[in-house]
């Protein structure tokens, strides 16, 4: 019997180096970059702060924070005490020395990291034995209200809210959501506008102000594939990447679904051969107001690492990371510095800029050559 041979091509380039160079025409430089072990440590989940404090979860189920001055990055503090998969980290908007975890053991954690990332409160679940196993969380744009979204148990997917100074929950929505909850994001602008997304493939939309969980379910929108990650793009927009690497676009107010590209669109628009070898990061809001979205390859080296604009009309490409090392599986996107936070399956924290020119720094990475500038209990949950 004749050997099977496997004729698909590996995913490449469908244009010149020249014509990408022409195309990707919004040039980053990488700023710095560290390692956060010597060995290759996964980074499952990215935080960043306004000042551009930076935390990091890894696969043994620590955090690791860092903040970046004018000339690179250095090391805060390492954070340890969930015993089960750490899922999510944020820092608070208000207080950036603090910052919250979740993780599938059920605990939700505030940290300070003013004092070498101490433990400063532990959040309380109901008085059930139940034990919900969290896979995101997010707190308000006030710092006031902390939400995070549970694994299906016992045939419901919870959404808890806290009060963030109190310890026990303030209540839960349990009923809007069928599978596992794999992302929550308030508004950046609007402390009671909280949106969900789960397996369910449903992109919830919710006024925590209301009542009960029935009124303040603003609209629940069908996306019709299990939902990744979610981005507040404007006052009425926000954008979902699927499980597909596909991405949609929808209108919170009218329940719109404002526009939809899938992950062989996004790979044309990157100039790249094979839909299947790409993947979709994450989508941010430019300092000009544009949808952005990342995305790279696994063909190769896994270094290949491309943006593009969704414009009204069409995708555009925009930016060639030149220079990444990884698959990118998280990113920051600080719109004040036009400075971008990628980490990934390497364990690298890749900081990216337009503004400044580079140098290498003992064959490691880059810094700057200039300085920067500047519940069972189903009632209102807050």
């Amino acid at each position: 019997m004749a050997d099977i041979i496997d004729t698909e091509e590996e995913d490449r380039d469908i244009v010149g180096p020249e014509e990408i160079e022409q195309l990707f025409s919004k040039k980053y430089n990488l700023l710095t970059e560290t390692a956060v072990s010597l060995k290759k440590s996964y980074i499952n989940k990215l935080a960043t702060s306004k000042s551009l404090k930076i935390a990091v979860s890894l696969v043994d189920n620590s955090i690791e924070v860092y903040q970046l001055s004018n000339t690179s990055l250095s090391k805060v503090c390492k954070l340890s005490g969930h015993k089960k998969e750490l899922t999510d980290v944020v820092f608070l908007p208000k207080e950036e020395h603090l910052l919250h975890s979740c993780g599938q053991d059920g605990l939700v954690k505030l940290w300070d990291t003013r004092t070498s990332g101490s433990c400063v409160q532990d959040y309380k679940d109901e008085e059930e034995q139940i034990v919900r196993p969290y896979l995101c969380m997010d707190v308000s744009c006030n710092s006031r209200v902390l939400c995070a979204g549970s694994q299906t148990v016992q045939n419901d997917a919870y959404l808890v809210f806290w009060d963030q100074r109190i310890t026990k929950p303030l209540g839960g929505y349990w009923n809007s959501h069928t599978d596992d909850i794999t992302q929550v994001k308030f508004h950046k602008k609007k402390p009671s506008v909280l949106a969900s997304g789960a397996d369910d493939g449903l992109l919830n939309v919710f006024n925590i102000m209301e009542p009960n969980e029935d009124d303040a379910l603003t609209y629940s929108l069908n996306v019709e594939n299990s939902i990744e990650k979610i981005t507040w793009l404007s006052d009425t927009q926000a954008s979902c990447v699927t499980q597909s690497s596909d991405l949609q676009v929808w209108d919170t107010q009218r329940g719109d679904l404002i526009r939809s590209y899938d992950r062989d669109k996004i790979s044309r628009t990157i100039k790249r051969s094979r839909g299947d070898d790409c993947y979709m990061v994450d989508t941010y809001r430019s300092a000009d107001g544009e949808c952005v979205m990342l995305a790279g390859s696994h063909a190769g080296s896994g270094n290949v690492l491309r943006s593009v604009t969704a414009t009204s009309k069409k995708l555009q490409p925009t930016s060639n990371f030149v220079g990444n090392k990884q698959i990118v599986r998280c990113c920051s996107y600080n719109a004040e510095r036009d400075i971008l936070v990628t980490t990934g399956e390497s364990g690298r924290i890749s900081i990216w800029s337009t503004s400044a020119e580079i140098k290498e720094q003992n064959g490691v990475g880059h810094k700057l050559a200039t300085s920067m500038n500047k519940m069972r209990v189903r009632h209102k949950p807050y």
